[in-house]
């Protein structure tokens, strides 16, 4: 059974979607703010991994001991793979939630280009300060150290890792750029709001511009 877009559109207009950098910390404070329930798809991943059908859902059942040997395009694909076999268990889980609650945010990876017709409140946030790390956010903080503290593998081998690491995790974001500032796909392709921030930007200047777009400020 295929639910035309518009039905899915209708059961998910309180729905709020963030992406890019920061996406996070920003909705956890939306939801400080307005009691909005928060979504965050890398909590629900190993649910879905569970719920997963060699069938239907190939990339979520492939098992990799290792992801940090994996060549870093085929560690790209893959995730991207992953992310479009669990959106639309994404979308089941927004569409019960969305009935239970005044508003929900979803903030983390999913397939946009799934998504782009059923969304109506979306925006990416963009960090252009320069201490941005991967691995330096609550929820990555220890993969890095789990690297580190593994007994079967030599110090030498454990590097290489770690290196591997930074570029499976640091490809293929742009596709271009408007003088110093770096233009996310799905606001090329889709005019998706982009949300601009640097390391002066607080939390609450952030939050109140994606509030402002997505027409909170009266709540």
């Amino acid at each position: 059974m295929n639910i035309p877009d518009n039905i899915l559109k209708q059961k998910l207009q309180n729905v709020y979607f963030i992406w890019g950098s920061g996406k996070t910390t920003a909705a956890n404070e939306l939801n400080r703010k307005y009691g909005f329930y928060v979504y965050h798809t890398d909590d629900n991943r190993a649910k879905h991994c569970r719920n997963a059908d060699l069938k239907f859902q190939p990339a979520l059942c492939r098992d990799v001991p290792d992801i940090w040997v994996l060549d870093p395009e085929d560690a790209l694909h893959w995730e991207s793979e992953i992310v479009h076999d669990f959106t639309p268990m994404v979308i089941a889980d927004l569409i019960q939630l969305a009935a239970q609650y005044n508003g929900v945010i979803c903030e983390g990876d999913i397939d946009i280009d799934d998504i782009i017709q059923i969304v109506t409140h979306v925006v990416t946030i963009s960090n252009y300060g320069s201490s941005y790390d991967f691995f330096n956010r609550p929820g990555q903080r220890n993969m890095l150290e789990d690297i580190r503290n593994r007994s079967d593998i030599s110090d030498e081998e454990k590097e290489e890792r770690i290196q591997n690491a930074y570029k499976i995790v640091g490809g293929g974001k742009v596709d271009k750029k408007d003088g110093n500032h770096e233009i996310p796909r799905e606001t090329i392709q889709y005019g998706v709001k982009q949300i601009i921030r640097d390391d002066n930007t607080t939390v609450e200047q952030t939050t109140k511009m994606i509030a402002k777009y997505f027409g909170l400020l009266h709540i």
